[in-house]
């Protein structure tokens, strides 16, 4: 693959969360899954589970699980928000958050007991071994994603997934052993969305690499900073809203 057209590739994806229901092919779901597989792990631990929930039933009470902490916890967290970044997210301006029932659940979770065959120094060390830990299954997840973007298929992650209620409940409807931990869940189907995506808002080179040293001048001050927080979660809320188009 030549730069450009992986360049072209990596600006295109985005998360889509407007999924028809239609069922996926099985080579297709294979073809994501060995994708998967290649991820690159800390120490080749390979400590990735994925399980794929394809039943109906199943996938209607995650989304319910899923459901009912977004659209309780979450607003309720949201209105605590300092005043300075606006209106905080609600129900009523933000949408209800509304997992859609895609075909295909793949379930990233992670095999603890794997983390035994790192370095000594990360088994011992509970922060090292846990930033080794996340970012292989954050691999492992990210490939999963762009094999669906390759394949153009829609994809939305289920991150809320991680809160206590939302993984204990999950793990157990599931019937996941206690050492699995559940990471992130995707969403994978056909998009429902009626255009392409618009455009994202995304910082330049110029104001986040710097070279050799960073000082605290080659920084965003306080004000350019909590200017930009406030359009960046400005258009979090209208690509939210032009997620819905198509359900």
């Amino acid at each position: 693959m030549e730069y450009e057209e992986f360049l072209g590739f990596v600006k295109s994806r985005r998360t889509i969360r407007a999924i028809k229901p239609d069922p996926l092919p099985a080579e297709t779901v294979q073809k994501l899954l060995e994708v998967a597989r290649w991820a690159p792990t800390g120490f080749n631990m390979q400590p990735a589970e994925l399980i794929v929930v394809e039943d109906a039933e199943l996938r209607q009470k995650i989304k319910i699980i899923v459901d009912d902490y977004k659209n309780s916890d979450f607003f309720a967290l949201e209105a605590t928000r300092e005043s300075w970044q606006g209106s905080p997210w609600t129900p009523e301006t933000h949408g209800r958050w509304d997992t859609p029932l895609a075909p295909v659940f793949i379930v990233v979770a992670g095999d603890t007991r794997r983390r035994v065959g790192l370095p000594m120094v990360a088994r011992y060390c509970r922060q090292k071994g846990d930033s080794i830990f996340e970012s292989s299954l954050a691999n492992v997840f990210m490939y999963l994603w762009l094999g669906a973007h390759c394949l153009g298929l829609a994809a939305q992650p289920v991150s809320g997934v991680k809160y206590p209620k939302v993984q204990g409940l999950v793990k157990a409807l599931l019937g996941l052993p206690d050492f699995l931990y559940v990471y992130d869940i995707l969403l994978v189907g056909y998009s429902a969305m009626e255009e392409g995506p618009s455009a994202k808002l995304v910082r330049s080179l110029e104001e986040m690499v710097h070279y050799d040293r960073a000082e605290e001048g080659e920084f965003l001050s306080e004000e350019e900073l909590r200017r930009q927080i406030v359009k960046l979660r400005a258009g979090n809320v209208a690509r939210h809203a032009e997620a819905e188009r198509g359900r």
